[in-house]
C-alpha cells in the first residue's frame, strides 16, 4: 500500500460483475488501464513486470484491463498481449480503434475496410480470437459518416469478432444516432472529482438507455493520488518541457485543484483508505457509472485501486460533495476565450506530436460550468478528448500518473 491505513484485503478473489449492455460481457467495477504498462518511447517491454502487474489486479478481483491499437503506435497492445499468455487466469480485453492521421488521429482510420483490418491487427497482437469490448477510440474528421462506422462495428460482432461494442469520447447525441442503427453496448469517458464534471448528466441518460459506462482519468492524470503537490508538479515537467502545461495545474487552477485534492486527504484518512481509493469510489457511486480504469506499473498499487470498490462512502458522500465547489469548475471561468485561442494556435502547429498530445489532453479538462459552453467547447475540439493516456503514451519516462 502507498500509505498507512489504507485498506487493504489481499484474500479478495472476487467483485461483482456488471453487465456490458446486452453482449453478455460482464465487467469488475475496477478495470485495469493498460496503457500505464508503456513501453514508453525508449524503453524496452517489460514482459515480466506487465504479467506480475495485471497478475494483482487478478488477484485482487479486477477481470478486465484496457488498451488501444493508438497506445504507443500498437506497441502497449504488443506488450499486453505477452502479458496475457503469461498471466493465469483470463480477463476481459476492451481495445480501440482510432482515426487515420487524416481523419484526426494516428490510428487505422473508420472506413469499412480499415476498421476489420484494425480488428484483425489488434487480435493478433493481443493473441486472442476475440476482442469482448471494442470501442471507436474518438470521432473523426475526415468525412466518414459515423453510421457507416458504427455499421461496421456491428459487423464484427456478427462475425465473431468482437463481442460488444462501444464509443469512445462521443457526446450524447453522436451516442443515441449509434444507438438507435444498433444498440450501443458501452462508451468510455472521463469523469473525476476535478474533472469531466458535466458529463454526469450524459451518463444518467446511459444508464436510463442500458448502455454500460466505463472511464478513465478518475484519478485526475496523478492529482487526486498519495502525492503532494510538488510531487505531482515534478512528474509533469517532461510535459511542460515539451511546450504543454496541464490545464489543472495552470497557475490560474493550480490552487483549486489541489484545494480539492487536498480537502479529500483528512476524509480518506478518517475512512482508513488511501486518496486514489476514496476518488475512485466516489466515480462509481455516480448514477449511471458501470465501471471505473485505474492503470499503474506497481502491483501494490494495483491491488490498492481495485479495493476501492469496498470502500462504503454512505456516511461521507456529502462531504465528499462539499469540495466539488473549491476546484476549477466553479472558478470564474474569464480564461476561456484565451484558451480557445491557445487551442487555435496549437491546430495550426506542424509539430505534430506537439499538436497530438495537445489535442489528446485538452478534452475540455478547463471546467465549464454551463453545458452549453461544454459541449461548444467539446464540438470545436472535433471530439478529440482521449487525452492524458495518450498523452503520457508519448512522453519518455514518464509514469504512473494515474
Amino acid at each position: 500500500m502507498s500509505s498507512a491505513g489504507a485498506v487493504s484485503s489481499p484474500e479478495v478473489k472476487y467483485m461483482k460483475t456488471c453487465p456490458i449492455g446486452r453482449s453478455g460481457v460482464s465487467v469488475s467495477p475496477v478495470g485495469f488501464g493498460g496503457v500505464e504498462l508503456g513501453p514508453y518511447s525508449g524503453e524496452e517491454p517489460d514482459v515480466s513486470r506487465a504479467t506480475a502487474v495485471i497478475d494483482a489486479a487478478l488477484e485482487s478481483g479486477v477481470n478486465w484491463l484496457d488498451t488501444s491499437e493508438n497506445y504507443l503506435d500498437t506497441h502497449n497492445e504488443t506488450l499486453i498481449g505477452a502479458a496475457l499468455a503469461q498471466s493465469r487466469d483470463e480477463l476481459v480485453v476492451a481495445s480501440k480503434v482510432a482515426p487515420s492521421a487524416g481523419g484526426s488521429g494516428g490510428g487505422s482510420g473508420f472506413r469499412r475496410d480499415q476498421v476489420h483490418a484494425a480488428c484483425r491487427a489488434s487480435l493478433r497482437r493481443l493473441g486472442r480470437e476475440h476482442i469482448d469490448i471494442y470501442f471507436l477510440h474518438w470521432p473523426e474528421k475526415a468525412g466518414v459518416p459515423l453510421e457507416e462506422t458504427w455499421g461496421t462495428m456491428a459487423e464484427l460482432v456478427e462475425d465473431g469478432l468482437v463481442r460488444a461494442i462501444g464509443l469512445s469520447n462521443y457526446s450524447l447525441e453522436e451516442v443515441e444516432r449509434c444507438h438507435a442503427q444498433r444498440p450501443v453496448d458501452a462508451v468510455q469517458d472521463g469523469l473525476n472529482l476535478i474533472d469531466y464534471l458535466d458529463n454526469r448528466a450524459a451518463f444518467t441518460r446511459y444508464g436510463e438507455l442500458g448502455i454500460a459506462v466505463t472511464l478513465f482519468d478518475v484519478l485526475s492524470s496523478g492529482i487526486l493520488i498519495e502525492r503532494t503537490r510538488e510531487q505531482v508538479l515534478a512528474a509533469w515537467e517532461t510535459f511542460t518541457a515539451m511546450g504543454f502545461r496541464h490545464p489543472l495545474l495552470a497557475p490560474d487552477k493550480v490552487d483549486r485543484s489541489f484545494a480539492v485534492a487536498d480537502g479529500l486527504r483528512p476524509i480518506a484518512e478518517r475512512l482508513g483508505a488511501t486518496v486514489a481509493q476514496v476518488a475512485i469510489a466516489w466515480v462509481l457511486h455516480q448514477p449511471g457509472v458501470t465501471a471505473a480504469l485505474a492503470g499503474t506499473r506497481s502491483p501494490s498499487r494495483a491491488r490498492e485501486n481495485a479495493e476501492a470498490v469496498r470502500l462504503d462512502l454512505t456516511g461521507s458522500l456529502q462531504e465528499i460533495e462539499e469540495l466539488i465547489p473549491l476546484g476549477p469548475a466553479f472558478a470564474r471561468d474569464d480564461q476561456f476565450k484565451a484558451d480557445a485561442s491557445i487551442r487555435s494556435a496549437e491546430a495550426t502547429s506542424h509539430d505534430v506530436d506537439r499538436l497530438e498530445a495537445f489535442s489528446a489532453s485538452f478534452s475540455g479538462s478547463v471546467i465549464l460550468p454551463s453545458h452549453d459552453r461544454y459541449e461548444e467547447a467539446r464540438k470545436e475540439h472535433n471530439g478529440l478528448i482521449d487525452k492524458r493516456p495518450a498523452l503520457i503514451a508519448r512522453c519518455r519516462g514518464t509514469t504512473d500518473l494515474t
